[in-house]
């Protein structure tokens, strides 16, 4: 299939397959020597477009295999959700992907591997660990809104730990724990978005349920029974995901 064309002295022939789809106009004009518009650069991409046309036209007739997007496109929502969820990722964790990158993907596993690098991107060690000590930096912010400039000077010049200054204090400490504890699990070697979120929520329950202010962080005992929670889910993460 395609468009072939002789030159001669006197002019140009063309010349085209039963299954070559219909020539555009200023392309036949441009061709047949008639009055034209179409530059040299112009003519080639209507070549260039009008060979792709025909090629995608046969792959049509041929029956040739949907690419990824197209299968997805084809299904109701629930059963492209479920096409997603065979190769390990609920649809829920997914993030919407842009249109312009999808259309370049052609199997399950280069969809799954944008969304994994999309949300290791947007998720990474740090990022994680301000989203687990948000509510405490909250809480700080809050406290900050609701205390006067005369009991923030007053507590400044006497060396006092008034509340909001307990509250920055724990929400340091719970990054720099946090910190310690997402290598713990490994966590930047981690290879799909299921174990990163179980592995996330661990270690900010744990760390949640072992202390409720910076002096319970400072408390020997209750650091020490953190510690060993710790490590106990960090063995259940490992057997649950086979590490």
């Amino acid at each position: 299939m395609g468009i072939l064309w002789r030159k001669s002295n006197s002019e140009k022939e063309v010349s085209v397959d039963d299954e070559t789809v219909p020539l555009s106009e200023d392309l036949s004009r441009f061709l047949e020597g008639k009055e034209s518009q179409l530059s040299n650069r112009e003519f080639k991409e209507l070549i260039r477009r009008q060979s792709e046309n025909a090629a995608s036209a046969k792959e049509d007739k041929s029956g040739t295999a949907p690419d990824f997007l197209q299968l997805l496109q084809a299904k109701k929502p629930e059963e492209a959700g479920s096409s997603i969820g065979e190769v390990g990722v609920d649809k829920s964790e997914l993030p919407p992907t842009p249109l312009s990158t999808a259309i370049g993907m052609r199997t399950p596993h280069e969809y799954v591997n944008y969304e994994l690098e999309s949300y290791r991107r947007n998720n990474d060690e740090k990022e994680s660990v301000l989203t687990n000590c948000s509510e405490i930096q909250n809480a700080f912010y809050e406290c900050l809104g609701k205390q006067s400039i005369w009991d923030r000077v007053r507590s400044v010049s006497q060396l006092e730990s008034d509340d909001c200054t307990k509250l920055a204090d724990f929400f340091m400490a719970c990054t720099e724990v946090q910190k310690k504890a997402f290598l713990m699990f490994d966590y930047s070697t981690l290879n799909n978005i299921e174990e990163m979120k179980y592995a996330s929520k661990t270690i900010d329950s744990v760390f949640s349920n072992s202390f409720k202010s910076v002096d319970d962080v400072q408390d020997r005992d209750k650091f020490l029974q953190y510690t060993k929670e710790l490590r106990r889910q960090r063995e259940e993460f490992y057997n649950k995901f086979g590490k």
